[in-house]
């Protein structure tokens, strides 16, 4: 009952109030600063009388919101005691305790003067019976540049862990950050309720932090510009990004780099010398850096040696291999010349020697298993072509892939044998057919040291392979016409790019 009597009281001393201000505002106005604007501005004082009028009518209708804004907007007009104490009235009506609190707050610290000790003590005795329908909401948010809002207004920093005054009941907080999820939750707050919250957002990307000695140099990721001297910010992550520090007059700084899930990379950069050109030491920077100079990557001249195995699903002229000391294995050496043309992209010439020399293979098995006769004979191919690889662009490791295409030469000698009374003379057989060859691995750049390691599926074809075996006619050394072989192979040597520090 005395806390209904209050209220009423405050509603009728806030309307009696606001009247008597407004009347009295172009006789006497305050000495503050809505003062100053209403003697710069004569009409304000007759807009405020009208906002605060139609906030009458829109009170006594119970319209309160449209109320709230009237007064809101007389005070803006012609700031007063009356018009602040009715914005209280009405936040109360709409159940905003906590505003209404602010709002009397402000009224005393700004107003006091203009009310009567009765009339403030009032006050005070209104906003302790606020403050026991308000709540507190204190939160933990990381990361640090995370912005949260509470029912759509966004809450400075400096508030979240000294505590926010809220009205009792539900609200929504929001929290977001770029390369984060966004956090959302709904939170009950009872009266003189302090709720403690720690707001921690899922990572959806990796982070640069990019610094340049020179304050006035550019930053780039992706051929992007994004600032000067120093920029942080989300990165898709897990795969390569190239930054650029970059000013007219001075070399670029430029370099690759990888981040993972919710990962911070640091990265320091410093321009190289100067290239001559004239640099307007007092220019000021524009709004916006330019377009970054198109990327160096790695590129340049690259030789390599091959060494490699590669196994023969086949053996020739029909012949098995059933003992263990016998494989159709060829060991290979190699050499590669090439040219990387982008970071992406090689062409390069190849050339390699494999000889395969095998013992113990057997001729005209039996239904025992049993040779007719054991046979030994020497298989050497030479190829040459050109190889296209496709690579990712990782500066130190990077995933590769090469097709190449040319011409093999081959020779076969089958060496002669004794078997039982039966003489059997060999013979040997060349030819040249066309080659086709897939790799697929890795490579590795320390310095200027390039090392690549490939699994190789190579078809030869051996349709001209033919000769004179035992002196039997010529016939074809493989039946199918083709050799298909797996293998593996490690390449060591030189690259004219290396990676930058």
């Amino acid at each position: 009952m005395l806390k209904g009597i209050r209220w009423c009281w405050l509603i009728g001393a806030g309307l009696l109030v606001a009247t008597q201000a407004a009347a009295q505002a172009t006789e006497n106005p305050a000495a503050s600063d809505g003062a100053l604007a209403t003697i710069a501005d004569p009409g304000a004082t007759e807009r405020a009388r009208r906002h605060f009028r139609t906030g009458i009518k829109l009170y006594r209708d119970a319209n309160y919101k449209g109320a709230l804004a009237e007064f809101e907007a007389a005070y803006r007009d012609k700031p007063n005691a009356g018009s602040l104490q009715n914005v209280a009235l009405c936040s109360k009506a709409l159940f905003r305790y906590a505003e209404a609190a602010q709002t009397l707050q402000l009224l005393l610290a700004r107003h006091s003067g203009e009310l009567s000790e009765s009339e403030q003590a009032a006050v005070r005795q209104a906003l302790a019976e606020l403050e026991a329908l308000i709540g507190s909401l204190s939160v933990a948010l990381w990361p640090e540049d995370a912005e949260l809002s509470l029912d759509g207004r966004v809450i400075p920093r400096e508030e979240l862990t000294r505590g926010i005054a809220i009205n009792v009941g539900e609200h929504i907080i929001l929290a977001e950050a770029q390369g984060y999820a966004r956090h959302s939750e709904v939170v009950r707050v009872a009266s003189q309720q302090r709720l403690d919250l720690n707001v921690r957002l899922k990572p959806t990307a990796g982070f640069l932090e990019v610094t340049s000695s020179d304050p006035k140099a550019a930053i780039a990721i992706d051929d992007e510009p994004l600032a000067f001297a120093r920029w942080r910010g989300p990165v898709s992550p897990d795969i390569e990004h190239v930054v650029q520090i970059y000013r007219e007059g001075f070399e670029p700084f430029e370099r690759t780099v990888r981040v993972g899930l919710g990962q911070t990379l640091k990265v320091s950069g410093e321009l190289g010398p100067s290239t001559g050109d004239g640099v307007d030491e007092q220019a000021p920077l524009p709004a916006k850096p330019a377009a970054p100079p198109r990327s160096r990557g790695a590129t340049g001249i690259y030789a390599l040696a091959a060494l490699g195995v590669t196994g023969l699903n086949d053996a020739p002229l029909g012949l098995q291999i059933q003992s263990s000391n016998a494989d159709l294995s060829l060991p290979s050496f190699g050499l590669r010349g090439g040219y990387r043309l982008a970071p992406f992209v090689a062409v390069e010439g190849a050339f390699d020697f494999a000889r395969a020399d095998v013992k113990h293979a057997c001729q005209s098995p039996d239904t025992t298993g049993a040779c007719a006769a054991e046979r030994s004979f020497s298989l050497r191919s030479l190829r040459f072509g050109p190889n296209l690889k496709l690579m990712t662009a990782g500066e130190v490791l990077r995933f590769v892939s090469g097709v190449g295409a040319g011409i093999v030469h081959h020779r076969l000698e089958l060496r002669p044998t004794q078997a039982g009374t039966m003489s059997l003379q060999g013979g040997s057989a060349s030819g040249i057919d066309p080659y086709f060859s897939l790799e697929l691995g890795i490579a590795f750049n320390f310095r200027h040291l390039l090392a690549e390691l490939h699994v190789l599926a190579l078809i030869e074809g051996a349709s001209s392979l033919r000769g004179r075996f035992d002196e039997a006619e010529g016939r074809a050394v493989f039946a199918n016409g083709a050799l298909p072989m797996l293998g593996i192979s490690l390449k060591v040597g030189y690259s004219a790019w290396a990676p930058r520090r």
